[in-house]
């Protein structure tokens, strides 16, 4: 791109061609379909350095003047029946006039002879782009006789991928398919970004909102679990407290989709290899952006302590039922699970970022090991997230004997509540594990083959399942207990600001005299004294005491 039609983009091009699938099912001219596909696809070849450049040139080759002419004189009585005139992009005077050293193009008038002295590679860098058109256009050929020469062309621009191709070095570095680019430091075509690799932008749409929706459950169902065990701490015991931490992980996954979301994919996933050259997709060898890096360890950190954190809620199950032991003996064990359920994520996520295996998601965006690298993939996502699985459904079955043969109340609770949290958390982690080993087996075939496209369902069903599991873990604290608390704590938060607290009083101060030196007995309230005024009559008032002590009565009170 682009053409000899001034298309830009391979979408115009190619929804531009499908416009002559009718002239072309007419089979109006037996030259149509070689002109229409050199005209809208031509060939581009590089030229070697000629004394006016520096280096190598490249040409489009597109058809000659009196291919062009033959096919516009059979044609164009069809195109009049329909009032149509012949397309101004087409116009016969725009091609070269014959094949010569001046100027290259191609005639159709020998097209078998000439297609077979063409290099088919040189084709195949330009009509693989547009596989549904060649298979098209093959159907249409089909039971007419005139068309059939091209039939063995059309078969190998099918079968022949132009991904299998080493990259064309001769054209500036780049590769020969327009979405990719050469990068010479790690040898490698990379997607670039913008671009439909493998798949299209209303694939990537729906994938945004899909996310979005996930994530956004995810994280509030998971944070309502968090703010119920900060509420009543107490109510959590190991195995149960193990669950609070698994919730943690998926509240920090969906944080983590959720930034990506707010950031943008290209903002995470694409970086700048080189000021001025294209944005590519980050892969290994390249230096990503501080969005990636950050939503690379937080996605990839809380998905393994997700799955570590089941493991030890299996194993530590397992241990209480067979050695019956008491949930209380574990408390003084939780420094060892913190260290086990955080330590082998972060060895994890640390490994990986020594190794620049951070690689941005063409599909949704995120920033994840193995995007575009099968053997990081594998070792990086599918060989762990299996071992954690696996390990932690050996625990649960061992748990399961242990509570047949020593049954209990305590033990039969418990069977109960995991056994249905491990059917909730075992069935979406075996989808997840299924789609990531579809894509390590799958996507060197969509890199070979461009007819074959990955299974977007398949994909979107990862994300769901790596999320609906921190929906689901919420069950745990869904009680009457968790309502009780969540209403009294309403209910204080209400009183406390209707009934506000009253003011403390000021006291005046008070000065006190020092008592005089005397007998303190002479100035002071004595027995009696206290008799002498029991005996005053009724109604008396005022009056003294035998020391002199003047007094009143007020109120059935003696005021001295």
């Amino acid at each position: 791109m682009p053409n000899l039609l001034g298309h830009q983009l391979q979408g115009d091009a190619q929804a531009n061609l499908k416009t002559f699938f009718p002239l072309i099912k007419y089979s109006c001219s037996p030259d149509l379909l070689f002109f229409l596909c050199s005209a809208h696809v031509p060939m581009c070849v590089s030229l070697p350095p000629s004394p006016q450049s520096n280096g190598p040139t490249n040409q489009l080759i597109g058809p000659c003047r009196p291919m062009c002419e033959r096919v516009r004189e059979m044609c164009s009585p069809v195109l009049k029946e329909f009032n149509l005139p012949w397309p101004q992009s087409l116009e016969c005077s725009k091609f070269p006039p014959a094949n010569n050293l001046d100027h290259m193009c191609m005639d159709g008038g020998n097209s078998s002879q000439e297609l077979a002295t063409l290099n088919p590679q040189s084709a195949l860098n330009s009509l693989q782009n547009y596989p549904h058109i060649i298979q098209q256009v093959k159907e249409f050929s089909k039971g007419k006789p005139e068309l059939t020469q091209f039939d063995p062309y059309l078969k190998m621009l099918l079968e022949t991928s132009m991904h299998s191709m080493k990259p064309a070095q001769g054209f500036s570095g780049k590769c020969a398919g327009v979405n990719l680019y050469y990068l010479n430091r790690t040898d490698s075509c990379i997607p670039k970004c913008g671009t439909d690799v493998l798949f299209s932008q209303e694939d990537k749409h729906f994938a945004s909102i899909w996310l979005a929706v996930w994530s956004i459950l995810c994280f509030l169902t998971s944070l309502l679990t968090l703010l119920t065990y900060l509420l009543d701490r107490e109510r959590f015991k190991y195995p149960e407290k193990c669950i609070i931490f698994l919730n943690l992980s998926y509240n920090i996954l969906s944080m983590g989709y959720l930034l990506r979301l707010m950031i943008g994919g290209e903002g995470v996933a694409c970086t700048s290899a080189v000021p001025g050259e294209p944005s590519l997709l980050v892969t290994q060898g390249l230096t990503p952006r501080v969005a990636c890096t950050i939503v690379f360890i937080i996605l990839y950190f809380s998905s393994l302590a997700a799955a570590v954190w089941w493991t030890i809620t299996t194993t530590t199950w397992a241990i209480i039922i067979f050695c019956s032991l008491d949930a209380k003996s574990f408390e003084h064990k939780s420094p060892l699970f913190h260290l086990i359920g955080w330590g082998i994520p972060a060895a994890h996520t640390i490994s990986a970022l020594a190794l620049h295996q951070a690689e941005g998601d063409e599909l949704t965006g995120i920033c994840l090991p193995g995007q575009q690298t099968e053997s990081t993939l594998l070792h990086q996502l599918v060989i762990p997230h299996s071992i954690f699985l696996g390990s932690a459904s050996i625990f649960f079955l061992a748990g399961v004997v242990a509570s047949i043969t020593n049954p209990g109340e305590r033990s039969s609770r418990l069977l109960a509540r995991i056994g249905i949290f491990s059917i909730f958390y075992t069935l979406p982690q075996v989808c997840v594990v299924g789609s990531l080993v579809y894509e390590w087996i799958e996507r060197p075939l969509w890199r070979k083959d461009p007819t074959n496209r990955p299974i977007i369902e398949v994909f979107m069903m990862r994300i769901s399942m790596w999320l609906v599991v921190g929906i689901i873990s919420g069950s745990w604290v869904w009680s009457q207990r968790t309502v009780t608390v969540w209403r009294n704590w309403f209910i204080g938060c209400w009183r406390q600001g209707r009934y506000k607290k009253p003011p403390t009083p000021i006291f005046p101060k008070v000065a006190y005299k020092s008592a005089a030196t005397g007998d303190s007995k002479e100035n002071g309230l004595t027995r009696d004294n206290l008799a002498t005024l029991a005996t005053l009559r009724r109604g008396q008032s005022t009056g003294q005491t035998s020391q002199g002590l003047p007094f009143t009565i007020e109120n059935d009170r003696i005021l001295l």
